[in-house]
């Protein structure tokens, strides 16, 4: 089959190695040009860390770092509030859990993509979607047909109400981030830097400072030399619409959030050149995700916040489903055959990644009537076990890392090919629970 694949970030690129894998012909279309590549860090957990080893990813060139550790420091006294340890999660799931620059990780992505024979044109930004006839236009007035397409281009793709047929938009819900990558080298030049850093295991140091209302995550990337750095907090009245990724602040915007803070906290930023913001935003799971050929995925329908580390990890557990239930050996491009195998990947990953997204909305301080609407929305999608509420809110418990990192997204698919002729996944489905009539075919 021909597969048409509408972005190159992580749900694009991933879905674009798999499929190739899978057997197809992929091409792939990238509003970008990729020549100034930037961006932060990003986690990757087990669940997803198996996929990547699985397609061969070189994990030496990337140079993630292993997280062996979670701390939450007061901002202003330093004293340790709370802290976890990560050391048994390669051995108690199979797979790492480490950080990664997203520049590295992507362009490991793309070499694996391009080595495995998928095609990727830049500067080719799609303008409109058929979802029923299977095809799109470019920005060049040219039309493209595909037997399948993939819609992985982020969280504003302008065609998900096309597919979705819902009035769902992204929404403000007043908090956004101010983030830069600090050089190690020149973190450490602060004595009390030193102590925080010298001789701990790699992870998280969280700073919080409750009487300003902001939270600062921590974490080192790209082998160690880098430290990635987000300051949560209420959203400024002037930056109200920055909603790019890359929007440029300040130093002195930064510096004032943390003015109650320790030195230490404020002399971070001071090491780094530039200063980003971006204003957070939500929406709801979308219950229908494909149209006709026309299928969604990644951030296009699980838009999440990053408190638990899932939306790269659920783009790719995305990516690996397609590789298993769209193998070339069983499937035709026949509309009726895809519309089974569609709903059947519906059925497979709509529950699991509904019900991340809602828990990444999610905190340890939520009341009990909050927890029970949460569930509430939850059980619209997915009926299986969840976790222990509310202490399975907290983003690094043993509870949710339970619930997120021994997932097997390929060996989930291959159990789900059982019923491909049916296109249909039985009662009591670990992942599967009612499907809700928007779904059905």
């Amino acid at each position: 089959m021909n597969f048409g694949i509408v972005g190159a970030g992580i749900a694009g690129l991933g879905a674009a190695i798999a499929l190739r894998r899978a057997g197809h012909h992929v091409e792939v279309y990238e509003k970008s040009t990729f020549k100034r590549e930037i961006g932060a860090a990003i986690l990757l957990t087990p669940n997803a860390n198996r996929i990547l080893r699985r397609w061969g990813f070189d994990f030496d060139k990337a140079r993630p770092v292993d997280f062996k550790q979670y701390r939450l420091l007061n901002a202003t006294s330093l004293e340790i509030l709370d802290r976890d340890g990560f050391e048994d999660v390669e051995e108690r799931f199979g797979a790492r859990m480490c950080a990664y620059h997203r520049v590295d990780l992507h362009s490991g992505l793309r070499e694996l993509a391009e080595k495995a024979g998928a095609t990727i044109n830049l500067g080719a930004e799609v303008v409109d979607v058929k979802p029923e006839d299977g095809v799109v236009t470019l920005a060049t007035v040219q039309t493209v047909q595909k037997d399948l397409w993939v819609l992985a281009d982020g969280s504003r793709c302008p065609f998900l109400e096309t597919i979705s047929g819902e009035d769902n938009p992204t929404k403000k819900i007043g908090k956004s981030v101010y983030r830069w990558l600090a050089p190690m080298d020149k973190v450490l030049e602060h004595p009390d830097a030193k102590k925080l850093w010298n001789g701990q295991g790699a992870g998280f140091c969280t700073f919080s400072e409750p009487k300003a209302g902001i939270t600062m995550v921590t974490y080192p990337c790209r082998g160690g030399t880098l430290l990635n750095c987000a300051v949560f907090h209420d959203t400024r009245v002037e930056e109200i619409n920055a909603m790019d990724w890359n929007a440029d602040s300040s130093h002195e915007r930064v510096l004032q959030m943390l003015e109650n803070c320790h030195e230490v906290v404020k002399h971070i930023p001071h090491t780094a050149e530039q200063m980003k913001v971006y204003t957070v935003t939500q929406r709801p799971p979308s219950k229908r995700i494909w149209r006709g050929r026309m299928l969604c995925v990644g951030d296009v329908v699980h838009h999440m916040l990053p408190t638990h580390a899932q939306g790269g990890c659920s783009a790719l557990e995305d990516a690996a489903a397609l590789e298993i239930l769209f193998d070339a050996s069983t499937i035709s491009p026949n509309a009726g055959d895809l519309a089974k195998r569609l709903e059947l990947y519906t059925q497979l990953r709509l529950p699991r990644s509904a019900t991340t997204q809602i828990l990444s909305s999610t905190n340890p301080w939520l009341t009990m009537e909050q927890v029970a609407k949460k569930t509430e929305e939850i059980r619209q999608f997915y009926e299986g076990n969840l976790v222990d509420w509310p202490k399975g809110l907290e983003p690094w418990s043993a509870p949710i890392r339970e619930f997120f990192y021994g997932y097997d997204a390929v060996g989930e698919a291959e159990e789900a090919m059982k019923y491909r002729d049916g296109g249909r996944l039985p009662e009591g489905w670990k992942w599967f629970g009612e499907v809700d009539k928007a779904m059905e075919v």
